[in-house]
């Protein structure tokens, strides 16, 4: 009587083991095709970087299947969409990319949700293309509650939201006076200045309240205000 009972257990171990095989020969896969890129690239240069690793990003995506994080990277490597030379053009080839862009971000969000990069690119590209029909106010609130203090994501972030003018939004207005906040303590105010260049009016009026408050001597630094 206790064959079968030994048969059946080593038949299950002999199962699992093939499936923790194949799981890992899976997850070894999709990491050896993997690009270097991580984070949403915020300047020409490093998407002009990132779309050099386009091939690879892709293969590893359709690799990982349901790894939103594999998906997100993908996406990055269509970044030159809002840093490029022909960031905000409705060309043959810019159309071809918003809509891989727009089917890798789906998949990556579904997948993962908590990706404060991919939101953030969301809204970024909801500014520039809004024939996508994304909410680009939405996306920007995903971006800072899933990742408030991801410092390599606040200068982008605090450009689109100085585009964006969320100041009617009172969560989102405290959000990035927040962002704002953080980068004059840490004196950057390169980054401040790359804000208020890209601001509209009501944007950079913004800034100037806030900076006047935090930090008063700082205002003579902001472009407009420059002597």
């Amino acid at each position: 009587m206790a064959a079968p009972s030994h048969f059946g257990f080593r038949l299950a171990t002999l199962l699992f083991a093939i499936l923790l095989c194949m799981q890992c020969i899976w997850l070894l896969a999709a990491q050896i095709s993997r690009p270097w890129l991580v984070r949403l690239p915020i300047d020409a240069q490093a998407a002009t970087g990132a779309a050099q690793q386009h091939t690879a990003a892709a293969l590893a995506a359709l690799i990982g299947a349901f790894r939103g994080d594999l998906w997100t990277e993908s996406a990055f490597t269509d970044a030159d969409l809002l840093v490029g030379e022909n960031a905000g053009a409705e060309s043959a080839d810019v159309m071809q990319k918003l809509a891989r862009v727009r089917a890798n971000l789906e998949h990556a969000l579904k997948s993962a949700p908590a990706q404060p990069g991919a939101w953030l690119f969301r809204a970024g590209l909801a500014l520039h293309y809004p024939t996508l029909g994304f909410d680009a106010s939405e996306a920007l609130k995903m971006s800072y509650y899933t990742g408030p203090s991801q410092q390599d994501l606040i200068p982008a972030r605090l450009r689109i939201a100085m585009r964006l003018n969320p100041f009617g939004d009172t969560d989102l207005s405290i959000l990035v006076r927040r962002d704002l906040r953080l980068l004059i303590a840490q004196k950057q105010y390169s980054a401040v200045n790359q804000a208020y260049n890209a601001a509209t009016s009501s944007g950079k009026q913004f800034i100037e309240e806030v900076v006047g408050v935090l930090d008063p001597s700082a205002l003579k630094s902001l472009p407009a205000r420059a002597n």
